[in-house]
């Protein structure tokens, strides 16, 4: 081969291999630019959770604090499960209050359903009227009591006439006068009876109808004004001093109920839970779609604090079928004293748990229900822990803006 030919057979060769090289080039470029991506934010110098909610005291404001601690360990608890139930009044304490006598009310016009009213306090005023063949009777007493006070004035009109003539005598005049007054009164008795009759005035002797009972208005069916007959309903009330809880129950948990055993009520808006015993209903309701049947306890409500138709959460305790199992309806869980759990503003719950001498860190928790005075933790805490009870809130507090 020539000296002409190697040349070009060399150009060639660096002709194909040079483009080669520069993909070569450009994809390890690309690889090394990826790799070198910047994060579009980063945190400089992370803070674990746990330091966030750690307060950390001298021990003066401890002692200040008053800070107590208790140990969380396992009990054996009484194993229960929370159903829905429904506020009902008693049987036989709602009233139905009724007009006594026909007549025409006066009043009431504030009274509403789910008003609160007081044993004794009036809620109307009931102004008789007559029967219907009485009606007559009085129509015919005005037109005459008119009649009379027409003739006493016409011999009044001569009496005065005559003394005028000088052929009559003063007592004559006088005693005319006096029958014109009587007259006069006799007719105003007669249209105030007559209207009082046809319920146009406020006259005759009224009747008060009074709430027999302490309790909220069920319903009303009537206004002020109204002309109402013998024993048409007024209002409808239901006390409230003691209320039923109506509960809902598979028909399969029934066996599974003790014998006498209450429960817990807790209404839905975290309100103060109270217990309620169970009582014989007249019926058992039963609804054969869903498989369950009613089970009443009845709860005492003298502050008025549930009202018939609100829902609540109810703690049914619920023992194993075989009764003579040994500790039968019990479950072994981690429970700590209500005092101990805290609240945040969104309804977080949190516990206070001691990890160092003077060092106290806030741990979420989970509450799975309450027994009495414990609450049952689901999870968030361990057997063994330090959880603080009296000085919780304080802490809470301190970590949120106080200083000790």
């Amino acid at each position: 081969m020539t000296k002409d030919n190697n040349m070009h057979h060399h150009n060639t060769l660096l002709t194909r291999f040079f483009p080669l090289v520069a993909l070569l080039g450009l994809a390890a470029c690309g690889k090394d630019e990826k790799s070198k991506a910047v994060s579009p934010s980063e945190v400089a110098n992370p803070v674990k959770e746990s330091e966030l909610t750690t307060v950390t005291i001298t021990a003066d404001a401890e002692k200040r604090l008053g800070i107590k601690t208790v140990t969380i360990k396992t009990d054996n608890v009484q194993a229960t499960r929370e159903v829905g139930g429904e506020i009902q009044a008693v049987p036989g304490q709602a009233v139905t209050i009724v007009a006594p006598v026909q007549g025409t009310l006066r009043g009431g016009a504030d009274i509403t359903a789910g008003q609160r009213v007081r044993q004794g306090q009036t809620l109307y005023s009931l102004v008789p009227l007559p029967a219907e063949r009485d009606l007559l009777t009085l129509n015919q007493s005005t037109a005459q009591a008119r009649t009379q006070l027409q003739v006493a004035q016409a011999r009044l009109s001569r009496a005065e006439a005559l003394l005028a003539d000088r052929a009559g005598s003063v007592r004559a005049r006088d005693d005319a006068r006096a029958d014109v007054a009587l007259a006069q009164q006799n007719l105003a008795d007669a249209r105030a009876r007559q209207g009082a009759a046809n319920g146009n005035t406020g006259g005759g002797q009224a009747l008060a109808i009074k709430a027999p009972l302490s309790g909220v208005v069920q319903r009303v069916t009537v206004t002020s004004g109204s002309m109402v007959t013998a024993n048409t309903v007024l209002v409808e009330l239901a006390a409230l001093n003691k209320v039923w809880v109506r509960v809902p129950l598979f028909v399969g948990d029934l066996r599974r109920l003790g014998k006498g055993q209450a429960v817990t009520v807790r209404p839905l808006d975290g309100g103060k839970a109270r217990q309620g015993r169970p009582v014989e209903a007249p019926l058992l309701g039963a609804t054969a779609g869903t498989g369950t049947a009613d089970v009443f306890y009845e709860i005492d409500n003298s502050d008025e604090a549930f009202r018939p138709g609100e829902r609540v959460a109810v703690d049914v305790t619920l023992g194993n079928n075989n009764l003579a199992t040994a500790g039968a309806g019990t479950t072994d869980a981690l429970t700590i004293p209500a005092a101990a759990l805290l609240y945040d503003a969104t309804g977080g719950q949190w516990v206070y748990v001691r990890t160092k001498p003077l060092q106290y860190t806030r741990q979420r928790v989970e509450v799975q229900r309450a027994v009495g005075e414990q609450i049952v933790i689901s999870r968030g805490v361990k057997a063994g822990a330090e959880v603080v009870t009296d000085g919780a809130a304080e802490l809470f507090g301190t970590e949120f803006g106080g200083s000790h």
